[in-house]
């Protein structure tokens, strides 16, 4: 289905994608239900808290620099976002350590909510613009101005013509959406709206769409090789370099939650190819995504070269991590089609994963493509594994981490890895991008595991010290038992 880039609204990934947060089976069982469109979501009867779309677009709008965010919210809802300016995030090893999250909150109060708060947002958008003269100004919405009923789309077309500068309307009301991973979605819609024009000309250009480009010294190599440029419009991008993504020739991202909307503009816009299906994380996703991406740029037989070389040049230490490494275990927890690209990275470092679980899946992209999405492409080359789906049910993880007794876990910042710790079980970063790009990528992230397992003394200590603060009664509990038999058609 063509992405409606007309309407200043996002439909929600459970209506377009037909995404899904509840589900309780195999990898390649729900891969195969949702491409033959048959998949269906299992409601919950209790959760825990969860993430929120709101919070997931502005921590990308954030890091654009020239621009400044007006959230239309409670000061509550707009604080949480502060942690994620770029300075914190990669400290100013990107690049000029200038840039400083610039966020205004209209500070929706009781009044506000009864009387409407438009004058509010109108007087915090000419504040913002009177400080810091941005070249764009992002207007972001939550479930207050929502409930209300406060037309916000009307008021950025209006302050648009008063002030004479480019006011980009983000619809992010958490309450819209299960799945918080439609707060990308509203990114990627505004920077469409804003700031990518149509093409003067194409170069040799591939677009990298992520969080931020940590890692890009390997990859700006081995494109360069391939005679390609690589245009990150990640964290510290500028607007001016976003509006040069329709030059490109093709996109790829760090994952389908995260670029899937942005990357499925500018293929339905430009005619920009947008490599979905095999991600090029670990040896085996490298050679699949460069035989995929190589002929398409006309340099198919300087793809296999490299990916000869590559392979070659990591193999004896690769085959030694696989040594150090056979017979462990893990359990995986992470976003998306991440859960299930770690699935393959460990099979290839010679690790046995028990059970993946994604914080959502997403049967297919924002594309016009057949193209399976990643997690389908591997259940259907790869040995099945145990799956399942929540959105960041911290209480569901803890009881599956505790019965299936892994020797690690991957997981990141969603506050699975503290359980598993004081478990005596240890925690390993899900590397998320560049890091994990290729056999380098690969060999990195093994080394991190088996020192990691050859030093337990610290999760061994923290769990001898460790009293867990649940009931006989829950501690006994099956993983599952919020997760009710019934369904929802998607």
């Amino acid at each position: 289905m063509a992405l409606n880039l007309a309407s200043p609204e996002i439909q929600a990934r459970e209506q377009r994608l037909g995404s899904i947060t509840g589900y309780k089976g195999t990898l390649r069982d729900m891969a195969s239900s949702g491409c033959s469109g048959c998949l269906s979501n299992r409601r919950r009867c209790f959760t825990t808290v969860s993430s929120c779309t709101h919070f997931h677009c502005l921590s990308l709008l954030i890091n654009i620099q020239d621009s400044v965010i007006v959230d239309h919210s409670p000061n509550g809802c707009t604080s949480g976002i502060i942690h994620f300016s770029a300075n914190r995030v990669v400290g100013g090893r990107l690049g000029p350590d200038t840039h400083h999250a610039r966020v205004f909150s209209t500070n929706i109060r009781e009044d506000g909510t009864v009387f409407g708060a438009l004058d509010s947002l109108r007087d915090t958008i000419r504040a913002a613009y009177g400080r810091y003269r941005p070249k764009i100004i992002y207007v972001s919405t939550s479930c207050v101005s929502s409930i209300i009923g406060d037309d916000v789309y009307s008021v950025v077309q209006e302050m648009r013509e008063e002030l004479g500068v480019t006011i980009t309307f983000a619809s992010v009301e958490g309450i819209k959406s299960k799945i918080w991973a439609s707060g990308f979605d509203a990114y990627g819609h505004a920077m469409v709206d804003s700031v990518i024009k149509p093409p003067t000309e194409k170069r040799n250009q591939v677009n990298y769409i992520a969080f931020a480009p940590i890692g890009r010294e390997e990859v700006d190599r081995l494109f360069a090789r391939l005679g390609y440029e690589v245009l990150y419009l990640t964290g510290l991008t500028s607007n001016e370099e976003y509006a040069r993504a329709s030059q490109s020739v093709a996109t790829f991202g760090q994952c389908g939650a995260q670029s899937s909307y942005l990357a499925g503009s500018l293929e339905q816009l430009y005619g920009i190819k947008y490599f979905q299906s095999y991600l090029p994380y670990g040896g085996i996703g490298f050679e699949r995504f460069m035989g995929e991406i190589g002929p398409y740029l006309g340099k198919a037989e300087l793809a296999e070269r490299i990916v000869a070389e590559e392979r070659e040049k990591y193999r004896e230490e690769l085959e030694s991590l696989r040594k150090r490494l056979s017979g462990k275990t893990a359990v995986i927890l992470l976003g998306a089609s991440y859960a299930y690209e770690y699935v393959r990275i460990l099979r290839e470092l010679g690790v046995r994963v028990l059970h993946a679980v994604g914080y959502h899946y997403d049967p297919r992209l924002d594309n016009q493509s057949d193209d399976p999405v990643a997690a389908a492409a591997d259940a259907r080359d790869f040995e099945d594994v145990p799956t399942s789906v929540n959105d960041i049910q911290t209480m569901e993880n803890y009881l599956l981490i505790k019965k299936l007794k892994p020797d690690f876990i991957v997981s990141r910042a969603h506050g699975d890895g503290c359980w598993a710790v004081k478990m005596g079980i240890p925690d390993i970063e899900g590397r998320i991008g560049l890091q994990v790009f290729g056999y380098k990528g690969l060999v990195s992230f093994g080394r991190v595991i088996a020192d990691e397992l050859e030093n337990l003394n610290f999760v061994k200590k923290l769990h001898a010290r460790y009293e867990s603060p649940f009931t006989k009664e829950y501690e006994a509990w099956d993983p599952y038992f919020a997760l009710e038999d019934t369904e929802e058609a998607i």
